[in-house]
Protein backbone atom coordinates (compact mmCIF):
# COMPACT_ATOMS: atom_id res chain seq x y z
CA UNK A 1 0.00 0.00 0.00
CA UNK A 2 1.36 3.27 -1.20
CA UNK A 3 1.27 6.29 1.61
CA UNK A 4 2.12 9.39 0.71
CA UNK A 5 3.42 12.19 2.95
CA UNK A 6 2.94 15.84 1.94
CA UNK A 7 4.89 18.54 2.66
CA UNK A 8 2.65 20.37 5.02
CA UNK A 9 3.50 17.16 7.51
CA UNK A 10 7.30 18.52 6.76
CA UNK A 11 6.29 22.16 7.69
CA UNK A 12 4.41 21.95 10.93
CA UNK A 13 4.44 18.81 12.70
CA UNK A 14 6.31 17.84 15.78
CA UNK A 15 9.64 16.16 14.31
CA UNK A 16 9.26 13.15 17.52
CA UNK A 17 5.87 11.95 15.80
CA UNK A 18 7.19 12.29 12.06
CA UNK A 19 10.20 10.26 12.88
CA UNK A 20 8.04 7.56 14.86
CA UNK A 21 5.68 7.61 11.84
CA UNK A 22 8.11 7.15 9.35
CA UNK A 23 9.77 4.00 11.54
CA UNK A 24 6.50 2.60 11.04
CA UNK A 25 6.01 2.93 7.80
CA UNK A 26 9.15 1.97 6.62
CA UNK A 27 9.85 -0.79 9.14
CA UNK A 28 10.57 -4.17 7.45
CA UNK A 29 10.76 -7.32 9.56
CA UNK A 30 13.68 -9.87 8.95
CA UNK A 31 10.84 -12.38 8.39
CA UNK A 32 9.52 -10.39 5.84
CA UNK A 33 9.91 -10.23 1.97
CA UNK A 34 8.82 -6.64 0.93
CA UNK A 35 7.74 -4.13 3.56
CA UNK A 36 4.15 -3.55 4.72
CA UNK A 37 3.97 -0.22 3.16
CA UNK A 38 5.39 1.94 0.45
CA UNK A 39 6.26 5.91 1.19
CA UNK A 40 6.21 8.51 -1.72
CA UNK A 41 7.55 11.79 -0.43
CA UNK A 42 8.34 15.03 -3.25
CA UNK A 43 12.07 15.41 -1.97
CA UNK A 44 12.20 18.91 -3.77
CA UNK A 45 9.30 20.16 -2.08
CA UNK A 46 10.29 18.92 1.39
CA UNK A 47 13.65 18.87 1.38
CA UNK A 48 14.69 22.40 2.68
CA UNK A 49 12.52 21.61 5.72
CA UNK A 50 14.13 21.51 8.82
CA UNK A 51 12.03 18.40 10.01
CA UNK A 52 13.21 16.89 6.40
CA UNK A 53 16.84 17.62 7.34
CA UNK A 54 16.52 15.57 11.01
CA UNK A 55 15.23 12.97 9.20
CA UNK A 56 18.31 12.79 6.78
CA UNK A 57 20.57 13.24 9.94
CA UNK A 58 18.95 10.02 11.84
CA UNK A 59 18.01 8.11 8.64
CA UNK A 60 21.05 8.51 6.71
CA UNK A 61 20.34 6.31 3.28
CA UNK A 62 17.02 8.65 3.42
CA UNK A 63 17.22 10.38 0.02
CA UNK A 64 18.22 7.20 -1.68
CA UNK A 65 15.11 5.34 -0.62
CA UNK A 66 12.64 8.18 -0.92
CA UNK A 67 14.37 8.16 -4.92
CA UNK A 68 14.06 4.69 -5.46
CA UNK A 69 10.61 4.75 -3.84
CA UNK A 70 9.77 7.18 -5.97
CA UNK A 71 11.36 5.24 -9.49
CA UNK A 72 9.42 2.08 -8.38
CA UNK A 73 6.14 4.52 -7.79
CA UNK A 74 6.76 5.61 -11.36
CA UNK A 75 7.21 2.60 -13.20
CA UNK A 76 3.88 0.82 -11.27
CA UNK A 77 1.70 4.00 -11.31
CA UNK A 78 -0.81 2.88 -8.52
CA UNK A 79 -3.39 4.27 -6.40
CA UNK A 80 -2.74 6.27 -3.33
CA UNK A 81 -5.19 5.52 -1.25
CA UNK A 82 -3.98 7.80 1.74
CA UNK A 83 -1.79 10.29 2.71
CA UNK A 84 -0.52 12.33 5.76
CA UNK A 85 -1.22 15.43 5.57
CA UNK A 86 -3.06 18.05 7.57
CA UNK A 87 -5.94 18.72 5.61
CA UNK A 88 -9.26 17.44 7.13
CA UNK A 89 -10.61 15.71 4.42
CA UNK A 90 -11.63 11.69 3.80
CA UNK A 91 -8.18 9.39 3.40
CA UNK A 92 -6.16 12.57 4.66
CA UNK A 93 -4.66 11.84 7.96
CA UNK A 94 -3.00 13.88 10.75
CA UNK A 95 0.81 12.37 12.21
CA UNK A 96 -1.46 11.21 15.40
CA UNK A 97 -4.27 9.61 13.30
CA UNK A 98 -1.73 8.23 10.67
CA UNK A 99 0.13 6.63 13.92
CA UNK A 100 -3.27 4.95 15.36
CA UNK A 101 -4.18 3.57 11.47
CA UNK A 102 -1.65 2.25 9.82
CA UNK A 103 -0.09 0.76 13.08
CA UNK A 104 -3.29 -1.52 13.31
CA UNK A 105 -3.79 -4.67 12.07
CA UNK A 106 -6.43 -5.14 9.11
CA UNK A 107 -9.32 -7.42 10.25
CA UNK A 108 -11.32 -9.62 8.72
CA UNK A 109 -14.76 -9.86 10.85
CA UNK A 110 -16.27 -13.46 10.72
CA UNK A 111 -19.37 -14.57 12.28
CA UNK A 112 -17.25 -17.14 13.76
CA UNK A 113 -13.13 -16.93 13.32
CA UNK A 114 -12.38 -20.13 14.94
CA UNK A 115 -13.86 -22.08 12.24
CA UNK A 116 -14.74 -19.67 9.38
CA UNK A 117 -10.86 -18.82 9.36
CA UNK A 118 -10.23 -21.78 7.52
CA UNK A 119 -11.99 -21.28 4.76
CA UNK A 120 -10.76 -17.17 4.54
CA UNK A 121 -6.90 -19.09 4.71
CA UNK A 122 -7.64 -21.97 2.08
CA UNK A 123 -8.34 -18.40 -0.31
CA UNK A 124 -5.37 -16.59 0.39
CA UNK A 125 -3.55 -19.92 -0.12
CA UNK A 126 -4.58 -20.31 -3.03
CA UNK A 127 -5.61 -17.03 -4.67
CA UNK A 128 -3.61 -14.68 -2.56
CA UNK A 129 -0.13 -15.40 -5.56
CA UNK A 130 0.69 -12.69 -7.33
CA UNK A 131 3.82 -13.09 -9.13
CA UNK A 132 5.19 -15.77 -6.94
CA UNK A 133 4.49 -13.25 -3.93
CA UNK A 134 1.29 -14.00 -1.84
CA UNK A 135 0.55 -10.25 0.10
CA UNK A 136 -1.77 -11.39 2.33
CA UNK A 137 -0.39 -14.39 3.39
CA UNK A 138 2.80 -12.25 4.82
CA UNK A 139 0.66 -10.02 6.71
CA UNK A 140 -0.97 -13.08 8.39
CA UNK A 141 2.36 -14.21 9.40
CA UNK A 142 3.72 -10.38 10.54
CA UNK A 143 0.11 -10.34 12.37
CA UNK A 144 -0.84 -7.05 10.23
CA UNK A 145 -3.65 -8.77 8.64
CA UNK A 146 -5.97 -11.31 11.48
CA UNK A 147 -9.64 -12.29 11.94
CA UNK A 148 -12.31 -11.04 14.45
CA UNK A 149 -14.42 -13.36 15.93
CA UNK A 150 -18.01 -11.44 15.95
CA UNK A 151 -19.74 -13.98 17.52
CA UNK A 152 -22.96 -14.58 15.07
CA UNK A 153 -24.37 -12.10 11.83
CA UNK A 154 -26.84 -10.32 14.64
CA UNK A 155 -23.67 -9.15 17.08
CA UNK A 156 -21.74 -7.59 14.09
CA UNK A 157 -22.62 -4.27 14.64
CA UNK A 158 -22.41 -4.85 18.50
CA UNK A 159 -18.70 -5.85 18.36
CA UNK A 160 -17.67 -3.01 15.44
CA UNK A 161 -18.89 -0.20 17.70
CA UNK A 162 -16.89 -2.06 20.52
CA UNK A 163 -14.04 -1.79 18.26
CA UNK A 164 -14.52 1.41 17.27
CA UNK A 165 -14.16 2.69 20.67
CA UNK A 166 -10.79 2.63 20.65
CA UNK A 167 -10.59 5.56 18.56
CA UNK A 168 -13.65 8.05 20.33
CA UNK A 169 -10.65 10.42 21.69
CA UNK A 170 -8.91 11.06 18.34
CA UNK A 171 -12.15 11.10 16.42
CA UNK A 172 -13.62 13.62 19.23
CA UNK A 173 -10.26 15.66 18.84
CA UNK A 174 -10.32 15.52 15.02
CA UNK A 175 -14.09 16.24 14.54
CA UNK A 176 -14.10 12.92 12.51
CA UNK A 177 -16.63 9.89 12.50
CA UNK A 178 -15.26 6.74 14.51
CA UNK A 179 -15.50 4.48 11.24
CA UNK A 180 -12.82 6.62 9.42
CA UNK A 181 -10.40 4.89 11.25
CA UNK A 182 -11.60 1.16 10.31
CA UNK A 183 -9.29 -0.95 8.36
CA UNK A 184 -11.13 -4.32 7.67
CA UNK A 185 -13.95 -6.52 5.89
CA UNK A 186 -16.70 -7.60 7.32
CA UNK A 187 -17.82 -11.28 5.31
CA UNK A 188 -21.13 -13.10 6.49
CA UNK A 189 -23.08 -16.33 5.40
CA UNK A 190 -25.85 -15.43 2.49
CA UNK A 191 -28.17 -18.52 4.35
CA UNK A 192 -30.12 -18.16 0.72
CA UNK A 193 -32.20 -21.40 0.11
CA UNK A 194 -31.93 -20.53 -3.65
CA UNK A 195 -30.08 -18.54 -6.33
CA UNK A 196 -33.06 -15.67 -7.19
CA UNK A 197 -34.52 -15.64 -3.50
CA UNK A 198 -34.28 -11.99 -1.77
CA UNK A 199 -31.59 -11.98 0.92
CA UNK A 200 -32.66 -12.73 4.13
CA UNK A 201 -34.16 -10.17 6.24
CA UNK A 202 -31.74 -10.18 9.17
CA UNK A 203 -29.19 -9.10 6.63
CA UNK A 204 -31.12 -6.16 5.79
CA UNK A 205 -31.48 -5.09 9.26
CA UNK A 206 -27.20 -6.06 9.87
CA UNK A 207 -27.11 -3.59 7.14
CA UNK A 208 -29.18 -0.68 8.06
CA UNK A 209 -27.70 -1.22 11.60
CA UNK A 210 -23.64 -1.17 10.25
CA UNK A 211 -25.25 1.99 7.96
CA UNK A 212 -25.99 3.57 11.62
CA UNK A 213 -22.78 3.69 12.29
CA UNK A 214 -21.34 5.61 9.52
CA UNK A 215 -20.41 2.01 7.62
CA UNK A 216 -20.83 2.85 4.19
CA UNK A 217 -23.25 -0.19 2.48
CA UNK A 218 -23.69 1.38 -0.94
CA UNK A 219 -23.46 -1.92 -4.12
CA UNK A 220 -23.92 -4.24 -1.55
CA UNK A 221 -26.93 -5.40 -2.22
CA UNK A 222 -29.56 -3.76 -5.05
CA UNK A 223 -32.58 -2.70 -2.81
CA UNK A 224 -34.94 -3.16 -5.57
CA UNK A 225 -34.41 -6.36 -6.42
CA UNK A 226 -32.82 -8.14 -3.51
CA UNK A 227 -29.53 -8.95 -5.64
CA UNK A 228 -26.37 -9.31 -4.22
CA UNK A 229 -23.98 -6.97 -5.60
CA UNK A 230 -20.94 -7.62 -3.53
CA UNK A 231 -19.03 -4.72 -4.93
CA UNK A 232 -18.15 -2.90 -1.75
CA UNK A 233 -14.31 -4.00 -0.56
CA UNK A 234 -15.54 -3.74 3.23
CA UNK A 235 -18.07 -6.47 3.06
CA UNK A 236 -18.97 -9.01 1.81
CA UNK A 237 -22.05 -11.41 1.55
CA UNK A 238 -21.19 -15.14 0.05
CA UNK A 239 -22.92 -15.73 -2.67
CA UNK A 240 -23.90 -19.64 -1.49
CA UNK A 241 -25.59 -20.78 1.48
CA UNK A 242 -22.61 -20.97 3.58
CA UNK A 243 -18.92 -21.42 3.72
CA UNK A 244 -19.54 -25.70 4.02
CA UNK A 245 -21.33 -25.40 0.40
CA UNK A 246 -17.80 -23.73 -0.75
CA UNK A 247 -15.96 -27.67 -0.03
CA UNK A 248 -15.30 -29.18 -3.34
CA UNK A 249 -17.04 -32.68 -3.89
CA UNK A 250 -13.58 -34.18 -3.31
CA UNK A 251 -14.02 -33.48 0.86
CA UNK A 252 -17.34 -35.78 0.51
CA UNK A 253 -16.18 -38.11 -1.63
CA UNK A 254 -13.26 -38.54 0.93
CA UNK A 255 -15.12 -38.58 4.07
CA UNK A 256 -17.70 -41.53 1.88
CA UNK A 257 -14.39 -43.44 1.44
CA UNK A 258 -13.69 -43.52 5.39
CA UNK A 259 -17.30 -43.69 6.87
CA UNK A 260 -18.19 -47.12 4.09
CA UNK A 261 -16.50 -48.88 6.46
CA UNK A 262 -18.35 -48.06 9.49
CA UNK A 263 -21.75 -48.84 10.80
CA UNK A 264 -23.68 -45.04 10.06
CA UNK A 265 -26.31 -45.30 8.08
CA UNK A 266 -27.77 -42.13 8.20
CA UNK A 267 -24.37 -40.33 6.93
CA UNK A 268 -23.77 -43.42 4.37
CA UNK A 269 -27.48 -42.26 3.10
CA UNK A 270 -27.04 -38.47 3.09
CA UNK A 271 -23.56 -38.86 1.26
CA UNK A 272 -24.92 -41.31 -1.43
CA UNK A 273 -27.97 -38.41 -2.18
CA UNK A 274 -25.25 -35.49 -1.99
CA UNK A 275 -23.12 -37.02 -4.40
CA UNK A 276 -25.81 -37.27 -6.85
CA UNK A 277 -26.68 -34.14 -6.90
CA UNK A 278 -25.69 -32.58 -10.21
CA UNK A 279 -27.25 -29.24 -10.06
CA UNK A 280 -24.72 -26.54 -8.92
CA UNK A 281 -27.56 -24.44 -8.08
CA UNK A 282 -28.48 -27.65 -5.68
CA UNK A 283 -25.19 -27.42 -4.30
CA UNK A 284 -24.87 -24.17 -3.99
CA UNK A 285 -27.92 -23.75 -1.37
CA UNK A 286 -28.51 -27.21 0.16
CA UNK A 287 -28.47 -26.36 3.93
CA UNK A 288 -26.01 -29.03 4.45
CA UNK A 289 -26.09 -29.79 8.20
CA UNK A 290 -29.78 -29.04 8.41
CA UNK A 291 -31.56 -30.42 5.50
CA UNK A 292 -34.45 -28.36 4.22
CA UNK A 293 -36.57 -25.57 5.84
CA UNK A 294 -37.48 -25.38 8.94
CA UNK A 295 -34.20 -26.49 10.90
CA UNK A 296 -35.80 -27.82 13.79
CA UNK A 297 -39.47 -29.10 14.42
CA UNK A 298 -39.79 -30.32 10.73
CA UNK A 299 -43.22 -32.30 12.01
CA UNK A 300 -46.18 -31.43 13.25
CA UNK A 301 -48.14 -33.27 16.17
CA UNK A 302 -49.14 -36.19 13.81
CA UNK A 303 -45.74 -36.67 12.67
CA UNK A 304 -46.03 -34.72 9.47
CA UNK A 305 -43.64 -33.08 7.19
CA UNK A 306 -44.51 -29.48 7.48
CA UNK A 307 -44.78 -27.83 4.28
CA UNK A 308 -41.99 -26.83 1.74
CA UNK A 309 -41.34 -23.95 -0.30
CA UNK A 310 -42.52 -25.66 -3.96
CA UNK A 311 -39.43 -23.62 -5.31
CA UNK A 312 -37.31 -25.35 -3.24
CA UNK A 313 -39.00 -28.72 -3.99
CA UNK A 314 -38.29 -27.84 -7.50
CA UNK A 315 -35.01 -27.05 -7.26
CA UNK A 316 -34.45 -30.37 -5.82
CA UNK A 317 -36.17 -31.86 -7.72
CA UNK A 318 -38.02 -33.78 -5.02
CA UNK A 319 -41.38 -34.03 -3.04
CA UNK A 320 -41.58 -34.60 0.45
CA UNK A 321 -42.40 -38.61 0.20
CA UNK A 322 -39.10 -39.24 -1.66
CA UNK A 323 -36.74 -41.34 0.09
CA UNK A 324 -34.32 -39.19 -1.57
CA UNK A 325 -35.89 -36.09 0.08
CA UNK A 326 -35.69 -38.09 3.41
CA UNK A 327 -32.90 -38.60 3.52
CA UNK A 328 -31.30 -35.35 2.38
CA UNK A 329 -33.79 -33.61 5.16
CA UNK A 330 -31.96 -34.82 7.81
CA UNK A 331 -28.81 -33.16 7.01
CA UNK A 332 -25.41 -34.26 7.28
CA UNK A 333 -24.67 -35.44 10.78
CA UNK A 334 -20.68 -35.90 10.25
CA UNK A 335 -19.07 -34.42 13.59
CA UNK A 336 -15.60 -36.21 12.35
CA UNK A 337 -13.32 -39.02 12.60
CA UNK A 338 -11.35 -39.74 15.62
CA UNK A 339 -8.13 -40.70 15.54
CA UNK A 340 -8.69 -44.62 15.15
CA UNK A 341 -11.21 -43.82 12.13
CA UNK A 342 -14.75 -43.73 14.14
CA UNK A 343 -17.14 -41.49 13.85
CA UNK A 344 -17.08 -38.86 16.59
CA UNK A 345 -20.46 -38.23 18.30
CA UNK A 346 -22.70 -35.10 18.68
CA UNK A 347 -20.76 -34.87 22.17
CA UNK A 348 -17.23 -34.89 21.04
CA UNK A 349 -17.59 -32.14 18.78
CA UNK A 350 -20.02 -30.37 15.69
CA UNK A 351 -20.23 -29.81 12.08
CA UNK A 352 -19.20 -26.03 12.17
CA UNK A 353 -16.15 -27.20 14.14
CA UNK A 354 -14.81 -30.26 12.29
CA UNK A 355 -16.37 -29.55 8.38
CA UNK A 356 -14.28 -25.58 8.26
CA UNK A 357 -10.64 -28.05 8.97
CA UNK A 358 -11.92 -30.04 5.64
CA UNK A 359 -10.11 -26.61 3.96
CA UNK A 360 -6.47 -27.87 4.86
CA UNK A 361 -6.51 -30.92 3.52
CA UNK A 362 -3.73 -31.85 1.17
CA UNK A 363 -5.99 -32.39 -1.74
CA UNK A 364 -7.66 -29.08 -1.78
CA UNK A 365 -6.26 -27.06 -4.75
CA UNK A 366 -7.01 -23.63 -6.50
CA UNK A 367 -8.55 -25.66 -9.62
CA UNK A 368 -10.99 -27.76 -7.28
CA UNK A 369 -12.06 -24.43 -5.39
CA UNK A 370 -13.04 -22.94 -8.83
CA UNK A 371 -14.79 -25.51 -9.67
CA UNK A 372 -16.90 -25.66 -6.91
CA UNK A 373 -16.88 -21.68 -7.08
CA UNK A 374 -18.06 -21.27 -10.62
CA UNK A 375 -18.22 -18.10 -10.15
CA UNK A 376 -14.95 -16.28 -9.63
CA UNK A 377 -16.00 -14.85 -6.50
CA UNK A 378 -13.04 -16.59 -4.47
CA UNK A 379 -10.66 -14.25 -6.45
CA UNK A 380 -13.02 -11.45 -5.98
CA UNK A 381 -12.89 -11.66 -1.94
CA UNK A 382 -9.03 -12.17 -2.39
CA UNK A 383 -8.88 -8.94 -4.37
CA UNK A 384 -10.95 -7.34 -1.38
CA UNK A 385 -8.45 -8.14 1.45
CA UNK A 386 -5.55 -7.09 -1.04
CA UNK A 387 -6.94 -3.86 -0.91
CA UNK A 388 -6.90 -3.47 1.76
CA UNK A 389 -3.38 -4.41 2.67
Amino acid sequence: MWIKINKDIFENSDFKGLNYLYQILSYNPSTSSRPRYNILIDTEKVKETENFKKLVSVEKSLIEFIDLEYIYFSTLSPSIPYQVSLKSVKSHFNIEEAVLFFNQPVSIILENNKNDSNFILAIIKYFGNDNNYNKAQEHIENAWLQFENAGGCGNIPNFLEGFLNQFKTIAKKNNRNLIDYFRGIIIIDSDKDMERQFVKTSCISLLGKLNALGFDTSDIIDKNSGEILNRNTNFHILEKRMMENYLPKQVFQEIKRQTDRLDNEEIKDWLDVYLNLTSKEQLDFLNIPDGFQPKDNKFDKNNVRKEIDNDILSLFELNTSDIQFKKLDRGFKFQGFKNEGNLKSAKESSFKNEMPDWFKKSFISRQNLEERDGKGELQNIQNKINKLL
